[in-house]
């Protein structure tokens, strides 16, 4: 239970994958109802988030989180730690109104949101959750995901470094594709071959060298379209690919619409 009388919030609000249109109402009149009481809201964010905030609530200051990446000696896990530290004492120590603005869902692959769930949860405190849509959405709209063989949805390192078996018998999604690590390790573009080339490597095991497979990523701002690139997985590593891009896994015996690219 909760230490004492509770005079502070946490809210952590998803604000979609990309584009400002993608955010919800909910989501719109959270940010509004914060714009309009800046001496009590504390907002955090990276810098994605800051350029959607900056659309949709321009009187809205957000704290940048970006120093998180680039913490000396610190990894990716720990800092994580520490920031979902950081936004309940603010909340409920310190009797702050707290929102953490995520891309995305809150729900999808947020460390940081689900060790704050967790303390929350140990504490007895209140958390509220505004949902967003995910970039699941956004990437499945460039294949035809038809749901009769069901979905798996793996991190590319699951695959290439921590020993994931896919079911050839049912579609995959495998996201951030520029992440070596299960402790996050982002790489840059340049960097990405040596990870597509592991994955390459591991899905041979179960998949023909000329099985179809679909990189998925995004043209990056302003637009943030949904770019999609058809690639054999022999050819897998033969071209870098952008940071947090994704992979569409057909089934190995799927029909001819589970291996189209859908048009833009």
């Amino acid at each position: 239970m909760s230490d004492g009388a509770v005079s502070g919030s946490l809210t952590i609000v998803g604000l979609g994958p990309a584009r400002a249109e993608h955010a919800t109402l909910e989501a719109r009149q959270v940010l509004e109802q914060a714009a309009a009481r800046p001496a009590r809201v504390r907002a955090y964010g990276l810098a994605h988030v800051r350029e959607l905030v900056a659309e949709l609530a321009p009187g809205l200051h957000v704290r940048p989180l970006d120093y998180l990446y680039g913490l000396p000696g610190v990894d990716r896990p720990t800092a994580y730690q520490d920031l979902a530290r950081m936004l309940v004492r603010r909340a409920f120590d310190d009797g702050v109104d707290v929102l953490y603005l995520v891309a995305g869902s809150p729900l999808f692959i947020n460390d940081a949101v689900l060790l704050a769930r967790r303390l929350c949860a140990a504490r007895g405190l209140p958390l509220r959750l505004v949902h967003g849509m995910s970039f699941v959405e956004i990437v499945l709209g460039r294949v035809y995901w038809t749901g009769h063989r069901g979905l798996q949805l793996y991190s590319a390192w699951n695959v290439a470094r921590d020993g994931v078996l896919l079911s050839p018998e049912a579609p995959a999604l495998l996201c951030q594709l520029g992440e070596f690590s299960s402790g996050g390790d982002a790489l840059d573009v340049a960097g990405s071959r040596g990870l597509l080339a592991e994955l390459r490597d591991r899905l041979a095991t179960r998949y023909p060298p000329d099985h179809p497979l679909v990189v998925l990523s995004s043209s990056g701002h302003p637009d943030y379209h949904a770019l999609a690139r058809a690639v054999s997985l022999g050819a897998l590593a033969d071209e870098e690919v952008p940071v947090y891009s994704n992979l569409w896994v057909p089934p190995l015996h799927a029909d001819a619409t589970e291996r189209e690219v859908a048009p833009a």
